[in-house]
């Protein structure tokens, strides 16, 4: 039994943002494969990952689809994040606590 685990993520700096897709393996601390939206490349963090690499820069998944998560969707549905959260924030009004209690009918 083998496992593939995938991270992708966006980070937004000032106008510009950046994005990656890691790729993990069997449970690995270190990421097997990643591709950088930026230079629209796939790096190795091993060997073995090489063939998967030539078979996703040949066919799927389309870097260009990637590429557009990443610098489009993600970012738009982290700045959609950001404006709840910080709406969120805005609300000063102190938490309030009801109590109530009520006598138990058996005794």
């Amino acid at each position: 039994l083998h496992s593939l685990q995938a991270t992708l993520g966006c980070e937004l700096q000032g106008d510009s943002t950046r994005g990656s897709w890691r790729l993990g393996y069997n449970g690995q601390d270190q990421d097997f494969l990643t591709f950088y939206s930026q230079t629209l490349t796939w790096t190795l963090a091993t060997p073995s990952a090489q063939r998967i690499k030539k078979l996703w820069e040949t066919q799927d998944p389309r870097a260009d689809l990637v590429e557009t998560f990443l610098h489009v969707t993600c970012p738009a549905q982290l700045w959609r994040y950001l404006a709840s959260w910080r709406g969120l924030q805005e609300n000063t009004d102190p938490p309030s606590v009801t109590v109530t209690r009520s006598k138990n009918l058996l005794g």
